[in-house]
């Protein structure tokens, strides 16, 4: 459909073209040159490094510079220092289960809240139970959506929450895949002022690449995030910055005693290290690379666009006018207060047959009809704001979409 309106970045970002290069690109050199001597030039030193006619051939790979330029980017891109240290993982579950490890027996009692990513949730749990550990989970879906909480009781709430329960650690969503934006920063220093933190960690899947993160501040011992969301790398790769000085030492003693214990297992994780440092005779297995240089071809766009610091009045104008589209289609946008907000934009129908649907079919009927995004039980669906300006022929199909199967339901 050459229409077609995509609205599903907080689940998969689409490549750019710049994206779609490398991807393609990187498959052709693959083809053509195996495991060759070049590609290992290629693969440690970057482009640059090889001879002309590959520079020539694969240009959609010349930002790949090797995983020290590649981390670079990434500490570029979040505003890190120079000497910030960065994870790469094939899977973001194995980055989880290192921060729910740094987590106890350091810490008794971790808060979290019901805004967190479930599958996260059951990791940190099952090391709390593995090590007597406490989790407390603060409720604040309804709260943010039934009560319209302000930023300021959020807040208010989970510092509360946090003295009062007697918790040492925090694990919360700088963005909520319900697309709930708390911020952690404020919320850290206004737990250190009262109370003992011993370690933080936030999940940052739907805040990369999607509002401006800042680690310089120093607020968090782990940062996760991955590339295949609002960064749009396509093939998934987990990325984790270290924040806090204070406990560089301790989590470098930490991932080096699961990954020889192979607690935590993830091929790219232990490949990079060991390209960094040049152990190069210790590889266990063949290693997916592919979202090395789909991540970095990504990556270097979003610094030449100062992505995502460029534009938030654009998206938050678009917000508004897709909110107002489905709202004149009969569909009611679940605001919340302005500075919780994000990009993502939930919306629902009380219509009972579009509520009774499972959220498969009614994300393809979506589909069918030109939209992409992501549908809910209960006839709720998830709407990514673009960052370029929306047109009004674009606004316009969106509320004819909503509105016709509003219609159908009836």
């Amino acid at each position: 459909m050459d229409n077609f309106i995509y609205l599903d970045t907080a689940r998969v970002g689409r490549p750019s073209q710049t994206t779609f290069l490398a991807a393609t690109d990187s498959f052709a050199m693959a083809a053509e040159e195996g495991g060759s001597a070049y590609f290992d030039r290629f693969l440690r030193q970057g482009l640059s490094d090889c001879p002309m006619w590959m520079q020539s051939r694969y240009y959609g790979l010349k930002s790949w510079r090797g995983i020290g330029g590649l981390k670079a980017d990434l500490r570029s891109l979040i505003g890190g220092t120079d000497d910030l240290p960065v994870l790469l993982a094939n899977r973001t579950a194995q980055l989880m289960e290192l921060a729910a490890r740094l987590f106890y027996p350091r810490c008794h009692n971790v808060l979290t809240c019901d805004l967190g990513w479930p599958a996260y949730q059951t990791i940190l749990e099952t090391a709390a139970t593995r090590h007597a550990g406490c989790v407390t989970v603060l409720p604040l879906r309804e709260m943010v959506f039934g009560g319209r909480a302000t930023a300021d009781e959020v807040v208010e709430a989970i510092v509360e929450t946090y003295v009062g329960q007697n918790c040492d650690g925090l694990f919360l969503p700088a963005v909520s895949n319900l697309g709930v934006k708390l911020p952690i920063p404020e919320i850290v220093q206004r737990i250190e002022a009262v109370g003992i933190v011993r370690f933080v960690v936030v999940d940052g899947a739907q805040e990369f690449c999607h509002t401006a993160t800042e680690l310089a501040s120093d607020y968090c011992d782990l940062y996760l995030a991955g590339c295949h969301k609002w960064l749009a790398g396509h093939h998934p790769m987990g990325v984790g910055f270290y924040g806090r000085r204070r406990s560089r030492e301790f989590i470098d003693t930490v991932l080096a005693s699961l990954v020889e214990a192979g607690i935590v297992d993830d091929p790219l994780l232990r490949f990079a290290e060991q390209i960094e440092s040049g152990r190069t005779n210790t590889y266990k297995e063949t290693v997916n690379l592919a979202g090395l240089f789909t991540g970095q071809a990504a990556v270097a766009e979003a610094i030449e666009s100062n992505r995502p610091h460029a534009n938030p009045a654009a998206r938050e104008a678009n917000r508004e006018l897709v909110a107002r589209a489905v709202s004149e289609a009969g569909w009611q946008a679940e605001e919340i207060d302005p500075e919780l907000r994000s990009s993502i934009l939930l919306a629902r129908t009380e219509r009972n047959s579009a509520r009774q649907t499972d959220p498969a079919i009614l994300r393809s009927v979506f589909r069918d009809r030109g939209v992409g995004l992501t549908a809910y039980a209960d006839g709720r669906v998830r709407l990514s704001i673009p960052n370029a300006p929306m047109c009004d022929a674009t606004l316009q199909q969106v509320g004819k979409v909503f509105e016709s199967i509003v219609s159908q339901a009836d």
